[in-house]
């Protein structure tokens, strides 16, 4: 077996490259909110290591899924995992950036999920190969969500994560592409921390009467995975 293997139970995840995004918490719990029970045709934006296109290929094998990513790296990465997994045949990888793939693609999608390059603010790492995926220097929030407004059907649903400082900024673009909110999951690292530091989004172009607002707490007060957090990942890590 290569280094740098991420198991989970329904597949492995090779990361060899070093600007790839690895495998993360915050992937990880993405690939679990999106429901994907539904959907046809998906779309991931970003796809690094394939973690979020397996994941949805494993919550609905009749799902064909279109992943892409700047990064030829990255491709490789997905490629290989794809290869080595059971879904081969449900997924497509293209080297593009999404601004190039949305002037090109005749294609909507009922199911789009990223996770984006989310620190725009924050200082950039020393290593320059580690900022493309880490800021908003090859997409942004504004061209990620332009995209998704035109690629997205209708009834589709876009899946994302937002840092906490990026909340207002990214709920002043949706309303001026015309998405809506319809669901939220707060996230807390520990259960003693009253701010979360991620919320993952479920974003649609219909409006919502309410907003499903939820909450989750990674760790309790003793350092040990919460029931909650078992629950939701159970399919997928090893420990659930």
């Amino acid at each position: 077996m290569p280094k740098n293997i991420f198991v989970f139970k329904p597949f492995q995840i090779y990361q060899p490259f070093d600007d790839v995004m690895k495998v993360s918490t915050d992937s990880v719990l993405l690939g679990c909110f999106a429901n994907a029970q539904n959907a046809q045709m998906a779309l991931d934006i970003g796809c690094g290591t394939g973690l979020l296109s397996l994941m949805l290929a494993y919550k609905n094998k009749s799902l064909s899924i279109t992943a892409i990513d700047i990064n030829f790296n990255a491709c490789i990465c997905t490629q290989y995992n794809i290869k080595n997994s059971t879904f081969e045949n449900k997924m497509e990888v293209f080297h593009t950036s999404i601004q190039d793939f949305t002037k090109n693609s005749k294609q909507k999608f009922d199911l789009i999920i990223s996770n984006p390059p989310y620190f725009s603010n924050s200082l950039k790492s020393s290593v320059n190969r580690k900022n493309i995926y880490r800021h908003q220097e090859s997409l942004n929030y504004y061209d990620l969500l332009h995209s998704v407004h035109c690629l997205l059907m209708e009834n589709g649903s876009f899946y994302t994560l937002v840092p906490y400082y990026e909340q207002k900024q990214v709920e002043q673009l949706l309303s001026l592409k015309n998405l809506h909110i319809h669901s939220k999951l707060s996230v807390f690292s520990k259960s003693n921390k009253t701010i979360p530091y991620i919320f993952i989004l479920e974003i649609k172009k219909s409006e919502a009467n309410d907003i499903d607002n939820k909450h989750l707490f990674i760790y309790d007060e003793k350092g040990q995975y919460t029931l909650e957090y078992l629950e939701l990942t159970k399919d997928f890590y090893l420990f659930s």
